[in-house]
């Protein structure tokens, strides 16, 4: 693993890296002098990431990837791509995510299966295709980037159902694959957030709630939980709620 002073010669691959939490991931790691692999729907949104990331640290290498996580043939297609241009991935950052809102019971079918098209089947692929590429560089880590209301026991909303299921998924797929991949040197953790400052958690929130958290607090335990300062934390779920505050290495 890495030093949280610096990832120099290491490469993360972030998606929803177009704006929000991913965004705000990505210049940190190029801060710290990571090269970045930026993933996301829009190439404009990632263009503006990038153009951030070389300002924050203009040594990195930086690629930027426009692609529908929806369509399995374009997160091969990135592989290839990655493939040819790296010798290897350290760091998966699994941040993009869809949401919608309707009763369980009335939601179509259609949305559901996008939903986990992207929340769960395309971190899913992402893994099979980056694990490969850690095992290159001796190990990496994965961070699965989840909400607190996909967890057991939290409180839940009306009409979060799929959503919360399709989180409860991605929960499951962070347990198996820490202890599969354990002995093969890749840690793999989860951070599970409340109401961060979003533009999904504006459009999910209900009226009045207020973010519990700062796009800065989510990537700095992003971070955290990438870097050889977690370590030996694997298969760990952390409840990031704004109720506590951690203090990191470099405080």
């Amino acid at each position: 693993m890495v030093s949280m002073k610096k990832l120099s010669g290491k490469t993360v691959l972030i998606t929803g890296a177009g704006r929000g939490i991913g965004r705000a991931t990505a210049i940190l790691f190029a801060h710290l002098g990571a090269d970045v692999i930026l993933v996301a729907r829009t190439a404009s949104e990632l263009t503006e990431t990038a153009t951030l990331c070389k300002a924050a640290n203009d040594n990195i290498a930086c690629t930027v990837a426009p692609l529908d996580l929806t369509k399995p043939q374009e997160i091969d297609r990135l592989f290839r791509q990655v493939k040819e241009s790296v010798s290897g991935v350290d760091f998966l950052i699994n941040n993009a995510a869809a949401f919608v809102s309707a009763p369980t019971d009335k939601f179509p079918v259609d949305e559901f299966r996008r939903l986990l098209a992207v929340n769960l089947i395309a971190p899913y692929l992402l893994c099979q295709n980056a694990i490969p590429l850690m095992e290159k560089h001796g190990g990496g880590a994965i961070v699965n980037v989840s909400s607190r209301s996909g967890c057991v026991g939290t409180t839940k909303f009306p009409g979060f159902g799929p959503y919360n299921i399709s989180k409860y998924g991605l929960w499951g797929l962070t347990e198996i694959l820490a202890l599969e991949l354990k002995q093969r040197n890749i840690r793999v953790n989860q951070v599970s957030l409340a109401g961060v400052d979003t533009a999904m958690f504006r459009q999910a929130a209900p009226p009045g709630l207020k973010p519990a958290l700062t796009l800065d607090e989510v990537a700095r335990e992003i971070l955290f939980l990438a870097s050889n300062e977690s370590s030996p934390m694997t298969g760990e779920n952390v409840i990031l709620d704004g109720s506590s505050k951690r203090v990191y290495p470099d405080d």
